[in-house]
């Protein structure tokens, strides 16, 4: 084989989770014997699904490929399991380390070279060794005791020790402080140069295009540029794919005092802080986006809000009553209502009784008088039925009411858990993530139906969304967060231009990026 043709090579990759939801679409690439490929785009482009369906992982999170192919060196892997792949040479540095942390680190080596021949395990320790003295020093210490950025050391060194000749890397910079970013930057550069070819997903554009040779830029599971990472650091306009495009929202002039007040909150699990000291305000009758990179504190904030985790200082007041300390039940019955990152519905009930469930805070009949089906139990059924049908004509769900939740797809059942949150008669409205895995079409639909339902019901809106044109066109103020602390807030125009927010997203500004207006 030509050493001029690709080590890896993707061919109009499908990919589905559950039969319903559509990850990739149609995705190609190529990745040379040498070098670095970046594989680049925001939250649910498709990126670590990319990562799984080469590694022949995807089964195990529910994923399958439903068309296409995956050749390496002139062989399927979307044929093999996931640890022929390995055997065959691409091995997976998976997000988040994943570490044995109750193994010490020569241990987490050891389970790293369980398919490397034995004759090559002590070349291969060699080599970790010499890009990671630190494991070295530290082989004999549980894995669990080391820093994040010694784990992410020791979750590459695990999978050197399979001498892979394709290493596939997903975020290795995640929740690392900058010097050890740049640490790690430097090691892929090293094992790159010593022959292996990286494929690298990540968050932190500016790094990744200065380390890669070509990238791929994912949106909505497609590539959508690609080229010499050169050129497309030059002509891409990454930071339209991470923060939107440009918004013209005019500042929001507010009339009355605001409605959700967040003061100096922080909320810890152990020694990690995963939010610091952060004070957000939403106005009445706005909708208030709340968004930062992953690991930022976003899902968290909402979880303080509604009383599933607690905070260790700081204030927050909704309407005037303090919410700190209420369990999410009072939290609830105050107006708060919300929807979940996850689809969090009854899969075998209907769509009318997964919205009528939403109804249950409003339900003043006791077990007896339902039981009995007395007037007054009739009468309150028969209104939330009818609360019930009138969210289904707002969200475009009535043709579907009566089907059960399982037949529906993903679109559609993002839509029934907004429409149970809604049944609830909220005046807040706290949504995780509501377009996560939607095509742009079903997106651009549910911006307008949220707009509109923020009108006829009167709600004031605090969203976490990653998908940032949809984020900059709803939205009438932004707070981003970043290692769980407050960096920027304002109008979504003023947001795009701040530099840390830039920085955040995309990391260190590079020229290009400086040049944009």
């Amino acid at each position: 084989m030509a050493d001029t043709e690709p080590v890896l090579r993707v061919h109009d990759l499908h990919v589905t989770y559950g039969g319903t939801l559509r990850a990739l679409h149609g995705v190609s690439l190529e990745v040379p014997r040498e070098g670095v490929v970046a594989v680049l785009g925001g939250n649910g482009a498709g990126k670590s699904t990319l990562l799984r369906a080469i590694s022949a992982t995807l089964r195990m999170v529910g994923g399958a490929i439903d068309a296409g192919s995956i050749e390496f060196e002139g062989r399927r892997l979307d044929h093999m399991d996931a640890a022929a792949v390995v055997r065959a040479g691409v091995v997976q540095v998976p997000e988040g380390r994943q570490v044995f942390e109750h193994l010490t680190v020569e241990e987490n080596l050891r389970a790293g070279a369980m398919t490397t021949a034995r004759r090559l395990r002590g070349p291969a320790r060699r080599r970790v060794h010499e890009l990671f003295p630190v494991l070295h020093e530290r082989a004999a210490q549980p894995a669990g005791l080391l820093s994040g950025g010694e784990q992410q050391m020791l979750a590459i060194g695990r999978a050197l020790m399979a001498c892979p000749r394709v290493l596939l890397m997903d975020e290795p910079s995640l929740g690392l402080a900058p010097r050890m970013v740049n640490r790690i930057g430097e090691i892929i550069t090293e094992i790159s140069r010593q022959g292996t070819a990286v494929v690298l997903v990540e968050q932190n554009a500016a790094l990744a295009l200065r380390l890669s040779n070509v990238a791929y830029v994912l949106e909505v599971g497609r590539v959508t540029l690609s080229g010499p990472a050169c050129e497309v650091a030059a002509r891409g306009r990454i930071e339209e794919r991470y923060l939107g495009g440009r918004s013209t929202t005019v500042p929001l002039q507010r009339k009355e005092p605001d409605t959700l007040v967040v003061q100096g909150v922080s909320v810890r699990f152990g020694g990690v802080a995963a939010l610091s000291e952060v004070s957000i305000s939403v106005a009445a009758g706005s909708v208030h986006a709340l968004i930062g990179p992953n690991g930022a504190g976003k899902s968290t904030c909402l979880n303080a809000l509604t009383g599933v985790y607690r905070t260790t200082q700081g204030s927050m007041r909704y309407r005037g009553k303090e919410l700190t300390g209420l369990r999410p039940h009072r939290i609830a019955h105050l107006g708060v209502g919300r929807t979940f990152q996850n689809l969090a519905l009854s899969a075998s009930a209907t769509v009318e009784e997964n919205l009528l469930l939403g109804c249950h805070r409003l339900t003043r009949a006791g077990f007896f008088s339902a039981g009995l089906r007395t007037p007054a139990a009739r009468r309150e059924e028969a209104e939330q039925r009818r609360r019930v049908g009138r969210i289904a004509d707002l969200l475009e769900l009535g043709p579907v009411q009566n089907d059960l939740v399982k037949t529906l797809p993903y679109g559609l059942r993002k839509r029934v858990e907004l429409g149970r949150a809604l049944c609830g008669e909220p005046s807040l409205l706290l949504l995780d993530e509501p377009v996560a895995g939607m095509t742009a079409e079903e997106s651009t639909r549910l911006a307008a139906m949220i707009a509109r339902l923020r009108t006829e019901l009167d709600l004031t809106i605090l969203l976490v969304e990653h998908d940032m044109a949809f984020v900059m066109g709803l939205a009438d103020e932004v707070t981003v967060l970043d290692f769980g602390r407050r960096i920027a807030s304002g109008s979504p125009a003023q947001v795009q231009r701040d530099p840390e927010v830039l920085r955040a997203y995309l990391g260190e500004a590079t020229p290009t990026q400086e040049a944009l207006p």
